[in-house]
């Protein structure tokens, strides 16, 4: 029988049953920061999610704006890849109890990694537009360390005393869920927390004695709210009460380091450590230590390729693949496709002619890995956008994904690199991000827990 029911799919939640459709209202609300009106670096902006009795958020609308102040003597450039969102280093999502319920570390850099995977006319028009990325993200010609040279790079800057409006949409579980939120009917006042990045990294400048210095201000996130009637509101509440799971899926990212020392060639094993029960896939950067805390560098979308000619992953001793993902090497260079392919597979991008790599414009660059896949005697120069990457969804599907919540199961990252590595490059830092299944689970007391 054909199903005739109006109630959004979002809003059919986990197994309640009987509901009915909702006559729904629609209204928005401005949520600003509980602790300050202006920020810095290294600071906590910390934003209540106040929202009224029996309504549900739909935060895939929702939306974080604010303003970055240029504080310092001269202008700085914003982030190619991901422009004004590079203030944001670290991403939690507080619930009502005080319970954690998302925490991004290092989100700059995994907003970053996805971004790169995006066309990069997406970047360029609607990422400059929105954030403040590069109005030609592929031709930026920045450096991992060294001297910038900046003309003609396409970057957004911000003048001495000046100020660049950013609009943001949060990349996280709690944002992306598949069902409406029902903040509505929690106890106590969830908030989301950032934590803003160090000046050297989230901003660019064509000297080291200009150091950049910003301060952001007008902070609002915007949040459309759905109010069901009465009844819709009365029925869901006997359902929590009752005892029926009220359960809501997303997908989370954690992130988990390791550094690879200076001087370190041939065979290369990283250990990394997670606990997740449903892996659906690995996005693993590198990026240069000396260029992480440089104004001078391309400190968050930086990546560089430290000259890995081969690499897979091992969980419980156990290989994936069993034959390694190779970077093969020819007499012109390097071949990527391979490397391209698993990078676009873990983020489910493979099969879609619409995304590409936002470092790859032909536009511009008469050799796509020029700018794809940085030699490593040139990431002095230019960064790479290349991604050690692994997918391990079984199926398309929630909870279809390699389960490492077992003790004893390490997930080791394995790669060889050659002549030119890390040798040449200097100490590396890995920044890998584990991409998860997560469910949020309420209670009939209207405690909210995160499940992963």
């Amino acid at each position: 029988m054909e199903d005739t029911s109006t109630t959004p799919s979002e809003m059919r939640l986990s197994e309640v049953p009987g509901m009915p459709s909702p006559e729904m209202e629609l209204t928005y609300s401005t949520a600003i920061p509980m602790n300050g009106n202006t920020f810095t670096e290294n600071q906590e902006v910390r934003i209540g999610l106040n929202v009224p009795a029996d309504c549900f958020v739909d935060l895939k609308r929702a939306y974080l704006k604010y303003k970055i102040n240029n504080t310092g003597a001269a202008p700085v450039f914003l982030d190619p890849v991901i422009g004004g969102a590079a203030v944001i280093d670290n991403f939690r999502v507080i619930g009502g109890n005080g319970s954690l319920l998302e925490e991004v570390i290092h989100y700059n850099t995994m907003y970053a990694a996805m971004n790169s995977n995006k066309n990069v006319d997406v970047v360029s028009t609607v990422g400059h537009l929105y954030e403040g990325a590069s109005k030609r993200p592929a031709k930026t010609e920045l450096v991992a360390t060294g001297t910038a040279d900046l003309t003609g790079a396409g970057l957004t800057s911000i003048t001495n005393a000046e100020s660049r409006v950013i609009t943001h949409r949060p990349q996280s579980a709690f944002f992306n869920a598949d069902r409406y939120l029902p903040l509505g009917y929690t106890q106590g006042l969830s908030y989301v927390s950032m934590t803003l990045a160090q000046n050297t990294t989230a901003f660019i400048t064509n000297s080291g004695t200009d150091a950049a210095t910003y301060t952001i201000s007008e902070v609002e996130l915007h949040l459309p709210l759905l109010k069901p009637g009465p009844e819709f509101a009365g029925m869901f509440r006997s359902a929590m009460s009752s005892g029926v799971p009220i359960q809501i899926h997303s997908v989370g990212v954690q992130n988990t380091q390791q550094a690879i020392p200076s001087g370190t060639n041939g065979e290369n094993t990283l250990t990394f450590s997670t606990r997740k029960r449903s892996v659906k896939s690995l996005m693993n950067v590198l990026r240069l230590n000396a260029s992480i805390t440089s104004s001078l560098a391309n400190s968050v979308s930086g990546f560089v390729n430290c000259d890995i000619t081969e690499y897979n992953y091992s969980v419980g001793g156990m290989r994936i693949p069993a034959q390694r993902i190779k970077v093969e090497t020819t007499a012109n260079g390097k071949d990527a496709g391979e490397l391209l392919a698993n990078q676009q597979l873990a983020l489910g991008h493979y099969s879609s002619d619409l995304r590409g790599i936002c470092s790859i414009d032909e536009r511009h660059n008469a050799d796509p890995k020029e700018t794809y896949l940085q030699d490593a005697e040139n990431t002095s120069k230019k960064s790479s956008k290349c991604q050690f990457s692994l997918d391990l969804e079984s199926y398309n599907a929630a909870f279809a994904g390699r389960n490492l919540a077992g003790q004893g199961l390490p997930l080791v990252f394995h790669a060889q690199t050659g002549a030119g590595g890390i040798q040449n490059t200097g100490a590396v830092l890995a920044d890998l991000y584990v991409i998860h299944d997560v469910v949020y689970v309420l209670s009939g007391d209207g405690i909210m827990t995160a499940n992963s």
